[in-house]
Order: structure tokens, then sequence, then C-alpha cells
């Protein structure tokens, strides 16, 4: 026959026990309340919602516009002027966009809108057109800065929308004969810089006999001789000082 001696200390032991039990688990849940180990339907809750943003495609679609101000891209490979936007900090990421056009079209690029300081410009029907395996449709370019050197865009780069002061150009012996933008740096070379520009004249050069660039220049160039080699014509005169 059983007794109930010890029956007594054995239930303060259980009690005592489970005591300590809730104290852990009430431990618990506050330490990891944060983490939803509390809540039986986490998981469930994890996996319907995205915790990180997704990595955008290389396909230039995504996005409200392909290539926007301020975004990055890079060159497609094996695809010459096509490029598909990328994160800024893409290891592939050549270049910002520092002006965006709609309309228009990127060539000739002294005809565009572009920045002084535009190193290229993308024209954006002919990347999309390759990158999505579509027709080219629509137009409008964005317009380029590099993101590390060099810049062509800069004064004396040697490339840029049009030639500004401080530019070098390559012209040939003759009188008329048609000037190309060049980097001063290539002075010296075969078809390299000959001239500095120190001065434009914009639509003032019209009528008179007075020298457009205050006998300081060395050669008075046009931008398109080739057409009309005329200053008095052109909007647009060029001062040369020889290098």
């Amino acid at each position: 026959m059983r007794t109930n001696r010890g029956v007594g200390p054995a239930s303060t032991a259980i009690r005592a026990a489970a005591a300590a039990a809730a104290a852990a688990a009430a431990s618990l849940a506050l330490i990891t309340g944060c983490g939803k180990v509390a809540d039986p339907d986490a998981s469930d809750k994890e996996s319907s919602s995205p915790t990180a943003s997704p990595t955008p495609s290389v396909n230039p679609s995504y996005g409200t516009q392909y290539l926007a101000e301020n975004e990055c891209a890079a060159p497609e490979p094996g695809k010459k002027d096509v490029y598909r936007e990328v994160p800024c900090g893409d290891p592939a990421a050549v270049a910002r966009v520092t002006y965006r056009m709609e309309s228009g079209k990127a060539w000739p690029f002294s005809g565009t809108s572009c920045p002084e300081t535009t190193d290229f410009v993308i024209d954006v029907p002919i990347s999309l057109a390759v990158l999505e395996n579509t027709r080219a449709t629509g137009e409008g370019y964005a317009c380029m800065r590099n993101l590390k050197p060099p810049h062509p865009g800069d004064p004396g780069g040697g490339g840029g929308p049009r030639i500004e002061v401080g530019d070098c150009v390559h012209s040939g012996p003759k009188k008329g004969d048609p000037i190309e933008e060049v980097a001063c740096r290539t002075k010296a070379k075969k078809n390299g810089a000959t001239h500095k520009i120190i001065k434009i004249v914009e639509d003032e050069f019209a009528f008179g006999f007075n020298d457009p660039c205050d006998y300081k220049a060395d050669a008075v160039f046009t931008e398109d001789p080739l057409f009309d080699s005329d200053p008095t014509k052109n909007e647009r005169v060029l001062c040369g000082k020889k290098l």
C-alpha cells in the first residue's frame, strides 16, 4: 500500500518547475518579440511579402522611363552604340544621364539640346529596339556624362555637342577646308589639333567690315564650310589661335 509520504514536496517541485518554464517562455517572447516568433503565421506572411526591392532587370523597359535624368547606362556587349539601363552602382555603369529629351533625334550631335559638357549621346529608339528585339519606334535621346575621366565634353577634350571656346580643331592647309573638333592633346600628331578656339561670334557678323575676332585670331572658321564658307552667312564664326 502506497503512502502519501513525499507527496507535498513533489507537488512543490512540480509547481516550481512550471513557474520556471513560464518565466523562460516569457523571457523568450520578450527577447524575440520583434522577430515574429510568437506569430504562428509569420512564415506565410514573410513568403507573401518581399523584404527587399527587386534587382532591376537589364531590360531597359523597367521603371517609369528608360534612361531618365540621373540614371546610368552600360554598353551592351557586342552591340555598337547600344546601351542598357543599370543602377549607377553597377560595376558595368559607365555614364549618367544629364539631360533627357523625349522627342528629337540624337544625330547630328550638334543639333541636340545637350549641355556643353556632354560626353556622348544615346539614341533611345535604337537601344530599345536592339535590347527588346522590336522595331525602332518613336524618338528621343539621352545626354550622357562619363562617370570617370576622360570627359570629351570638357573644353579641349575633343567632343561635346558643339565646338566651344577652349576647344581645339584640325584644319586642312587650304582656305575653306572643313574643320574637325579634336582633343587639344593631339597637337603635332597626324590630323591632330592645329588651332584653339579663343572666341565665338554668334549672330553678329551679318554685315560690316570689322574683324569679328578683333585681330587676335590666326584663322577665322565657319562650322560648315562645305556648304557655305562665307562667314557673313553663318550663325557662328570661330576665332582660332594657331597651336
